[in-house]
């Protein structure tokens, strides 16, 4: 299992990536080998996964690689503010 930190460095990377492929295969990488094993350790379900601001990153970048930006400002200025603080491991 993958930490938190590193799937919330990984999320801020692709920030910057242009290959939706790339993008697709490592979030589905994220999800499998840290957001759900995490999950499970938490006693958690598929809302915390599906709403984790790790992966409303990556939705995002995936959305506005497609040409459809479709996640509200606010929520993103959010989820960015909470990966960069899991990231730093202020969380």
């Amino acid at each position: 299992m993958a930490s938190l930190q590193h799937a919330a460095f990984v999320s801020l990377q692709i920030q910057d990536a242009v290959n939706l492929s790339a993008v697709v295969l490592e979030f589905n990488e994220v999800l499998r080998e840290t957001l759900w094993p995490e999950a499970h350790r938490r006693g958690l379900g598929t809302r915390w996964v599906n709403q984790h601001p790790i992966a409303t990153l990556f939705l995002s970048k995936i959305a506005d690689l497609n040409g459809v930006p479709c996640i509200d400002s606010n929520r993103l200025e959010l989820a960015l503010r909470e990966v960069k603080a899991i990231a730093e491991g202020a969380i």
